[in-house]
């Protein structure tokens, strides 16, 4: 992958963190212009080869981003976002992305449970001990901004891929 494209999503990524974290939405413009950019890659440089393994990942990320949008889990926007990121990352990397993906999430849900955990420990000890097993999942539940993980994910592949 070269530095350029690196850049080049690091600061889109950026932009929309910030703009996630504030408003709570990823506009459409965002998956729009990375589908339009994944285009304009995949004809003008050697670094994308066109060919339909390229679209596995989007089409698989879009399937299941509509599912964890369907349950609640995730916003249409950062599947979405998701999505057309994966058009935009070449093919040989699109596993590594994956990775630091799934890392990043975990780590960033691990450390929200712990910290909703101790800022609500009476109620959740309450519900535990009462056996109100739906009050506790409510109220361990919570959605957090996708685009700051979708940012550390992309920082985590950097670091791999240039140290």
């Amino acid at each position: 992958m070269s530095l350029g494209l690196y850049w080049l999503i690091l600061i889109e990524l950026i932009i929309i963190s910030i703009i996630d974290i504030k408003t709570k939405k990823i506009s459409n413009f965002w998956p729009l212009g990375n589908i339009i950019s994944g285009l304009i890659f995949y004809l003008l440089f050697d670094l994308y080869d066109w060919s339909w393994p390229v679209l596995i990942y989007p089409l698989v990320w879009l399937m299941i981003g509509f599912i964890l949008f369907l349950i609640g889990i995730m916003g249409a926007g950062d599947s979405k976002l998701l999505s057309s990121l994966f058009l935009l990352i070449p093919l040989d990397f699109h596993h590594l992305m994956l990775e630091q993906l799934i890392i990043s999430t975990l780590v960033v849900g691990f450390v929200n449970l712990i910290m909703k955990m101790a800022r609500d420990f009476r109620s959740l000890k309450a519900y535990a001990f009462s056996a109100y097993w739906k009050g506790f999942l409510e109220k361990i539940k919570s959605r957090f901004s996708f685009a700051p993980v979708v940012l550390l994910a992309w920082i985590l592949l950097g670091v791999r891929l240039w140290n």
